[in-house]
């Protein structure tokens, strides 16, 4: 498995997604390089690269079809403790589905794909339309009501619509237990309320799925371009112009070192986290 992951999009649409990967680093969201780990064209204003995982959660359930509602709990828990620290930085990630979580070497999941992020109540302008309830802006409560729907489709194998008021009967009678059908019409009836966000992704015994054992990139309802314009305003982070011309400051030798041994420490994690995985399976 390669350590880094390269992406060519758009050059607007990758340098804003590199800004605000840059701003969003954290626990739950893919690594993104430094620059001096990213080998022969570090600065294609085209190229957006990260850390390389062992699939989508969309590669398991092509190989699964349904998963057990721990596992489906587990990975709603781990999505949306990722998305409130995006949600802290003013940014909606705007593309919540199966496709976009990666099955992290050690085992976890990362939020990846960016390219349809960008501030809240911002104009959406690039999206997945059946995953959606709203297409003019984003909203912190839509990247809620994603992680709802993954969810019932870890737990039911269908991509139910996001526009319909889903009742607890009429979730469950397309595969969710009782329980889990219940928590899942709350949260999707107001995504807003805490208490229901709480209930649905806050049990004990919620643990992951494994890593698919064949990775072909499934991705059944693929992002589009709502409109051939760039991602509005992406204010208080970088605008387009400001990214691309900004010039690269040479480091200082403290501020080498520095970005050396973080290089090194990253590359140390990756390893660890193969060598994890690989005892894992065996």
């Amino acid at each position: 498995m390669s350590s880094n992951h390269r992406k060519v999009s758009p050059v607007n649409r990758a340098a804003l997604e590199r800004a605000v990967l840059g701003l969003v680093q954290g626990p739950g969201v893919v690594p993104t390089p430094g620059p001096l780990d990213r080998g022969g064209d570090p600065y294609d204003p085209a190229v957006v690269e990260t850390v390389a995982g062992d699939g989508s959660l969309a590669d398991v359930l092509a190989e699964r079809g349904r998963l057990s509602e721990p596992e489906c709990r587990g990975v709603g828990a781990r999505i949306a403790a990722a998305l409130a620290e995006i949600h802290e930085h003013g940014v909606v990630h705007g593309d919540v589905k199966p496709a976009n979580i990666v099955m992290a070497p050690d085992g976890g999941l990362w939020i990846a794909d960016f390219d349809a992020a960008g501030p809240a109540s911002s104009p959406r302008t690039r999206g997945t339309p059946q995953r959606l309830r709203d297409r003019s802006t984003l909203d912190r409560s839509d990247d809620i009501v994603g992680v709802a729907l993954v969810v019932a489709e870890c737990a039911t194998g269908i991509v139910i619509d996001p526009t319909v008021e889903w009742s607890a009967p009429a979730l469950a009678l397309l595969g969710c237990s009782a329980d889990l059908a219940g928590d899942l019409a709350a949260v999707l009836a107001d995504p807003t309320d805490p208490r229901r966000v709480a209930a649905l992704f806050g049990h004990p015994e919620d643990r992951l799925p494994s890593a698919a054992e064949v990775r072909t990139d499934n991705d059944p309802t693929p992002t589009i371009d709502f409109e051939p314009t760039v991602i509005a305003g992406l204010d208080p982070l970088p605008s387009t112009t400001e990214v691309l011309n900004q010039p690269v400051a040479a480091l200082g030798w403290e501020d080498s070192i520095r970005q050396t041994l973080q290089d090194w420490a990253l590359r140390l994690r990756n390893k660890q986290s193969e060598l994890t995985a690989l005892v894992r399976r065996k």
